[in-house]
């Protein structure tokens, strides 16, 4: 990136998504551009508290000034739609390493304690995501392993 013109502040989201939440706020905001699929980067000579707050514009997704700091959004995953990326924010899972440290069983009681409409196409959908497949690739040793460790 040639010379921005202000500090960088890198998100997990889209940049058109971005620029939603940006709207009216101002306060140094010079410009958003896409930094990869639901990545963005938004130039800034926000400072102090300006720019606690354009990070607070950012809390439920996950921002950072340094790139390799803000990870891997969990939407980038495969079998995972908005519906999930919404709860899976809601229980403070916002990056891929965040599913991996939590595992996903444990997100998924997380998940169904706020939402009984969970079903175990969830966890499967969680647990073929970090291993990059389609849920319903997951093999059956798998899902059952799965279903063993969360009935115990």
């Amino acid at each position: 990136m040639g010379d921005p013109k202000g500090h960088l502040l890198f998100v997990n989201l889209g940049a058109s998504q971005a620029r939603r939440r940006l709207k009216g706020f101002g306060h140094g905001v010079r410009k958003v551009q896409t930094n990869g699929r639901d990545r963005a980067v938004v130039i800034h000579t926000a400072t102090g508290r300006h720019l606690d707050e354009l990070k607070r514009k950012f809390d439920d997704v996950g921002c950072s000034t340094n790139e390799a700091d803000v990870g891997v959004s969990v939407a980038t995953l495969k079998n995972i739609g908005p519906p999930l990326v919404g709860w899976l924010r809601e229980i403070r899972v916002k990056t891929v390493a965040d599913l991996e440290r939590l595992g996903p069983v444990t997100a998924y009681r997380l998940i169904r304690n706020a939402h009984p409409e969970a079903n175990r196409r969830v966890l499967w959908s969680l647990a073929a995501g970090l291993r990059d497949l389609a849920w319903q690739d997951l093999p059956e040793t798998v899902k059952e392993r799965l279903t063993a460790e969360l009935e115990s």
